[in-house]
């Protein structure tokens, strides 16, 4: 596929990516990726339409809890309990269900900031009180210290997102147990998004919050699916592991029919994904690494006044244009001079001034074209 041929097929699409901008900008901001999905999610869905089997039908959306299991296990190490897990219709909504059953009005949530911003109205939505615990860059590293400072006697949830976004550092152990002593100690819910486990880059891993032991498992809701990394996030299947049990029992007792459920070409997509997708999936990171090490040479030499911590994980450059004097939104300032659309810093929180997210899951000829946007814009020479 030529490079025309890309950006015809993308302008083609009416997903909010390449719909959001007018048509001489260049989109990078929400994290979809312009490849193609998965093709043997594709093709999962298309024989589901061609046997029109579209009654009430619930066999893929059966097998996932099982599926899931035995993957953590076989990718992360972690065995977590079918019969605790349960499918959603997608990670906001599993987040915003243990935050509703496990808080008041009031309480706090911590988030580790810059961070994937829905999740303060997640909080607000809930009427709990935000926690903000900074990430130093350029590591952004969890800093144990700060985070038990923060913690007061009505804090009640920390919301993870590990792999983070939009930094893109996957969480070491020794950050991870800090983090379990923390919450055992000051018994706090631990809701982990994991949403982006499965695109960490070599040799850094992803390890599940509820891995590390026992007690962190029992204080946990781990939330992943497969639509980051199969390209998949119109079709709306998410699994939630309640390993709280306070949140399990709330779940339990809701009306069987209050949150909806997965439909069954998403339960199909995400099972075909899941147990066929493996060999797209190594190849579709190794495309993702060589994108971001491009992406990283490339504002090195060119651009050496932009910050970037070369993430671990996901397929987002956290940039940093703090040294180019561009004010608190460079995404605003590269909109109207380079015509390129990046997710401002300041959603991610107040620790997002002066820095701009840069979704570099494209190919490799409009990934260039992004970046020579940027330079000729704002560079220095």
């Amino acid at each position: 596929m030529t490079h025309e041929t890309d950006v015809a097929r993308l302008r083609s699409l009416t997903c909010i990516k390449w719909n959001h901008y007018p048509d001489d900008v260049l989109p990078a901001w929400v994290a979809d990726m312009d490849l193609p999905p998965a093709p043997v999610a594709v093709d999962a869905v298309r024989a589901l339409l061609d046997r029109g089997d579209l009654g009430y039908n619930f066999a893929a959306a059966s097998r996932i809890p099982d599926v899931f299991a035995r993957r953590q296990n076989e990718r992360f190490g972690w065995s977590p309990d079918v019969e605790s897990t349960r499918l959603f219709c997608d990670v906001l909504q599993a987040v915003e269900l243990a935050l509703w059953a496990h808080t008041k009005p009031g309480d706090g949530v911590v988030l580790l900031t810059p961070v994937y911003h829905p999740f303060y109205a997640a909080i607000e939505t809930a009427k709990c009180r935000l926690v903000d615990v900074p990430l130093d860059g350029p590591s952004w590293e969890l800093d144990a210290e700060r985070l038990e400072a923060a913690i007061d006697a009505t804090t009640r949830v920390v919301l993870l997102c590990n792999p983070h976004n939009p930094t893109g550092h996957a969480l070491r152990a020794e950050e991870l147990r800090a983090l379990a002593d923390l919450a055992e100690r000051h018994d706090l819910l631990v809701i982990s998004d994991e949403i982006w486990s499965d695109l960490v880059f070599a040799p850094a891993r992803h390890i599940p919050f509820a891995s590390v032991s026992p007690e962190a498992a029992a204080r946990t809701v781990t939330i992943t699916a497969a639509s980051k990394a199969f390209n998949l996030a119109g079709m709306c299947c998410a699994v939630g592991h309640l390993g709280h049990e306070g949140v399990a029992a709330v779940v339990r007792a809701l009306p069987r029919h209050l949150l909806g459920a997965v439909s069954s070409p998403g339960a199909e997509a995400t099972l075909a994904a899941w147990t066929l997708g493996d060999g797209w999936l190594e190849a579709t990171r190794a495309h993702l690494q060589a994108n971001r090490d491009h992406l990283a040479t490339r504002l090195a030499r060119e651009l050496p006044e932009v910050g970037l911590d070369v993430p671990d994980a996901t397929y987002l450059a956290w940039l940093d244009f703090r040294a180019l004097g561009l004010g608190d939104d460079p995404a605003a300032v590269l909109l109207e001079k380079a015509r390129v659309g990046l997710s401002p810093g300041l959603q991610f929180g107040g620790a997002g001034a002066g820095f701009a997210r840069l979704n570099f899951a494209t190919t490799g000829e409009l990934l260039d074209e992004i970046v020579d946007r940027i330079v000729r814009a704002v560079g220095q020479g």
